[in-house]
């Protein structure tokens, strides 16, 4: 049993809050539409199409972008949780969670990617295209999924 001075000390941890953090400042500090790719944001900037008229790749950019808030603000909670003295009990759930973040973000790159989701439209739900796979989505999700590994490694030990 882990003592309460010894909870959320491991610095695999804070490995994973970096990298859980990372996604959103590679999307946001101009990485998306250079020769990287749009990644999983893209169609969100410099797009001027009413919102009504917006496809699927603006609405799977809106999905995405709120995900990766999610994520950062999971990835300063884990930063931050050896300040606000988390009890030890609550480190195995935490760690799970954010798993389970990483989790939720893969299935729906996976589904945008290969079958593409319903999204709002003037005439209702519609169905919309695959959006494209680029190096900065992979590069975004990678990230993900290294920092999902150490949370699970992590959950694993408390």
């Amino acid at each position: 049993m882990k003592t309460e001075s010894t909870a959320f000390s491991a610095p695999e941890a804070r490995w994973a809050a970096a990298l859980l953090m990372a996604p959103f400042f590679l999307q946001l500090l101009g990485t998306g539409n250079t020769f990287l790719g749009g990644g999983l944001c893209g169609e969100l900037f410099g797009n001027e199409t009413p919102l009504g008229l917006q496809g699927a790749g603006f609405w799977y950019a809106v999905m995405f972008m709120m995900l990766l808030g999610f994520q950062l603000i999971y990835g300063g909670f884990l930063l931050l949780t050896r300040l606000l003295e988390m009890p030890a009990s609550m480190e195995r759930g935490t760690y799970r969670f954010g798993v389970g973040l990483v989790g939720l973000i893969t299935l729906l790159f996976i589904l945008t990617r290969i079958t593409g989701l319903p999204y709002p439209s003037p005439q209702g739900l519609a169905m919309g295209d695959t959006a494209p796979l680029d190096p900065l989505s992979l590069m975004l999700v990678g990230c993900s999924w290294i920092a999902a590994f150490l949370l699970w490694r992590l959950q694993t030990k408390a």
